[in-house]
């Protein structure tokens, strides 16, 4: 690129150009044709994930305004840190309009060294895998009661059954008791009380199981933008199922008594658990790449997370208001398992994982894949959907028994979500932005002579004019400026502030889930 006539370098080589192996890793990527209606279904759908059933509890054992704070400074940080992560984006040589295929793995191999930017492929491929994980198995098993609900009874294959042979010494005989089941197949016709899953603590391949996955997979294989009919009909169905219960939590009567300002004792999984919601950040680069060129990135970023906080926050005081504590795990089984509610509210609890969970497990699968093949680590479709599409439901089968998909979200979020979402759109802008504007002497990618190497030339934007010989004027482009009058500078040093906020949110989120884990071992 520039006046001397040399073929610019590809963005992100991959498998050596002219074989096989290289046509074949170009396919599998949309085009550039979501529209804004999509973008934000997309973008508020990546947010609406399986956590979205947790917080009325979440409102009722912490009160109200901790996690009402906690949900606003997400809603600000993470609409900032998508926001920076498109301007760090853009900066790349080449892709001011974002017309390269730039996924965050591929950014990130643009501007970390080798290891470094393998760690970071590494715990974003796991990180969108535990997001999928958890909405299989939740998807799972809601498809599951709702079986039951409808034909009575439902049946899986038993792979191994935690409460089976349960021993206990009997004094009166003096012999020891073992009780359990050796079925193998095995069939319900009520969900246990106390337990996510219809099959309480054992791991098993049910027809709940089969029936999501039969429904899901296909879409897997598709790209991005053949996925927007999902996403528009999710959204849509997703608040219709908040309306609906909305309206029935305020027929049952709203008790502020459940969830005072402050509560004792339920602070342990608010920050990790709402940390979860907000893991969308990360699919910003490949909604950029299919996104049409005029969708404001401002407007779709913005309204998809108002619009997913105001669902989180009317479904978390509402819920928290009219449900009792006692019976309160998650809002499905809440509502489910009351005969109070209205038919069309349990309704609703079997319409809720089609239009939230079932929407976004291709979207991930989607991402996985891009991310694999975008930077050449897969050179074939078929091994990186081997990864993206079918390794989630293998590893979903060891998270189905009891409520172990919560301590997945828990778990996933302090020590993932945090930092992919949160931190590293951050410091991937200021590094970037030092580049930009020369205020480095040297770099992670220079070498020990401070001599930067020619992949990494080709890659990253040029410094102001003047430096390293750039002919690119330094512009802004007003629609993924942060604000009408901000100025670079201030851009940076907000950028750094941000960067100690989502390390402070980290840390503590981490803090409290190991807190939670010591004080409450089983």
């Amino acid at each position: 690129m520039g006046d001397s006539g040399e073929e610019e370098a590809p963005l992100l080589p991959g498998p050596k150009d002219g074989g096989p192996a290289a046509s074949e890793a170009l396919d599998g990527f949309g085009g550039k044709s979501i529209g804004f209606l999509a973008s934000m279904c997309l973008l508020c759908n990546n947010m609406c994930s399986s956590g979205m059933v947790q917080i009325p509890a979440t409102f009722q054992g912490a009160g109200w305004l901790f996690p009402t704070t906690i949900f606003l400074v997400m809603t600000a940080l993470s609409c900032l840190a998508a926001l920076y992560l498109c301007k760090a984006v853009s900066w790349v040589q080449g892709n001011r309009e974002f017309t390269k295929r730039v996924e965050f793995s591929g950014f990130a191999r643009a501007v970390f060294p080798r290891w470094l930017y393998l760690l970071t492929v590494a715990v974003l491929i796991f990180s969108f895998t535990a997001n999928n994980i958890s909405a299989i198995v939740v998807s799972a098993q809601v498809m599951d009661s709702t079986i039951v609900a409808v034909t009575r009874h439902t049946c899986a294959l038993v792979i191994y059954d935690r409460d089976s042979h349960t021993s206990h010494y009997n004094n009166a005989t003096n012999t020891t008791i073992t009780t359990g089941s050796d079925a193998v197949f095995r069939c319900i016709d009520n969900v246990p009380p106390g337990s996510d899953s219809p099959f309480g603590r054992a791991y098993v391949i049910s027809i709940g199981f089969l029936v999501v996955m039969a429904a899901v997979v296909p879409l897997g294989y598709l790209n991005l933008d053949d996925n927007m009919w999902v996403q528009v009909g999710g959204i849509f169905l997703l608040v219709s199922c908040v309306m609906v219960w909305s309206a029935q939590f305020i027929d049952l009567g709203l008790h502020a008594s459940r969830i005072p300002a402050v509560a004792t004792g339920g602070y342990d999984g608010v920050i990790s658990n709402i940390v979860f919601n907000y893991g969308y950040v990360a699919t910003v680069p490949s909604w950029l790449n299919e996104k049409g060129p005029g969708v404001s990135i401002v407007t779709a970023n913005l309204t998809a997370v108002v619009l997913a906080t105001t669902l989180y926050l009317v479904l978390g005081v509402f819920g928290a208001m009219a449900l009792d504590g006692s019976s309160v795990q998650d809002v499905l089984s809440a509502i489910d398992s009351d005969s109070r509610f209205w038919t069309v509210s349990q309704v609703g609890t079997y319409v809720f994982p089609i239009a939230s969970l079932l929407s976004s497990i291709p979207v991930f699968a989607i991402l996985i894949r891009y991310n694999l093949l975008n930077t050449g680590i897969m050179a074939h479709r078929w091994s990186a959907n081997l990864i993206a599409v079918v390794s989630p439901w293998i590893i979903s089968l060891f998270f189905y028994a009891g409520n172990l998909d919560e301590d997945l979200t828990n778990w996933s979020s302090a020590v993932l979500f945090s930092f992919i979402n949160l931190a590293l759109p951050f410091i991937l802008y200021i590094i970037q932005y030092r580049r930009r504007y020369g205020l480095a002497a040297y770099s992670l990618y220079h070498d020990a002579n401070g001599v930067i190497d020619d992949e990494h030339a080709a890659l990253l934007s040029p410094a102001l004019p003047g430096i390293d010989g750039a002919d690119e004027p330094v512009r802004d482009i007003d629609d993924y400026r942060l604000a009408p009058a901000c100025c670079p500078v201030s851009e940076y040093v907000l950028a750094w502030v941000l960067l100690g906020v989502s390390v402070a949110i980290g840390v503590a989120a981490l803090a409290l889930q190991i807190q939670s884990v010591v004080s409450d071992p089983d």
